[in-house]
């Protein structure tokens, strides 16, 4: 049975402690690095592909051809297809998009779709239906899904998901609040597989002492960690 570890990450265009966020994410040893607000103006480029060196990972899709979502990838994984897709906002609205892959671990193969979606109730609606037609893309494959939601669990969004047949990780558990960092009092950062076809091994913040102060320093969200049997 494969397994890979998942993790889901705002970092606000790296304009926090970045010292401490790469400190963040090699302690969770991911296997699988979807981000949020990665670096999407000025050479946006060479710095995605500095923090994917620094994290020790492997640059693989994303930045501002994604509208800021970003995959990353341990050397381990294999990758089989990539796709960048950018999603129409209303003039001076946030640019954003979807990221995504056919990635493998071992003999399995699985998709991954990292998003971001908008601080609007209308805006998540345009959004989340652009994010599940990529999802539909992995036709026969397992899929992850993880991001940034905007919205707390309840939200439409998260119903979209669920009706689409993607699994909550963190649901049916005291899933702790990610946003804002020093202060946690929202749930809107989370990682989703589809139904029956991965089971979850672990989820949730990084719970290690030694990250508390780095945690808070890195950006104004928490990561999100989930582990999973592929089947």
């Amino acid at each position: 049975m494969s397994k890979v570890r998942v993790l889901s990450y705002n970092v606000r265009g790296l304009r926090d402690d970045v010292r401490a966020l790469t400190e963040v994410v090699r302690r969770c040893h991911p296997d699988v690095l979807l981000v949020q607000e990665a670096p999407s103006l000025l050479r946006w480029r060479s710095r995605c592909a500095a923090l994917a060196r620094e994290c020790g990972l492997v640059y693989v899709a994303g930045g501002r051809t994604a509208g800021g979502n970003l995959l990353l990838v341990n050397q381990r994984v294999s990758v089989h297809g990539v796709g960048e897709h950018r999603i129409r906002q209303p003039l001076r609205d946030p640019i954003r998009g979807v990221v995504s892959a056919t990635l493998g671990v071992g003999r399995t193969r699985f998709g991954v779709v990292g998003m971001h979606l908008s601080l609007s109730t209308a805006g998540r609606e345009r959004d989340i239906r652009e994010v599940l037609a990529v999802v539909r893309s992995f036709a026969g494959l397992p899929v992850v899904v993880a991001g940034d939601l905007n919205e707390e669990p309840g939200g439409a969004s998260w119903r979209a998901l669920a009706d689409a047949g993607l699994r909550d990780l963190g649901g049916g558990q005291e899933a702790k609040s990610t946003f804002p960092a020093g202060d946690p009092r929202a749930r809107i950062d989370a990682v989703f597989a589809t139904d029956g076809r991965m089971r979850g091994t672990e989820y949730g913040v990084p719970g290690d002492p030694a990250l508390r102060v780095d945690l808070v320093r890195a950006t104004d969200h928490l990561p999100v960690l989930a582990g999973l049997d592929l089947g």
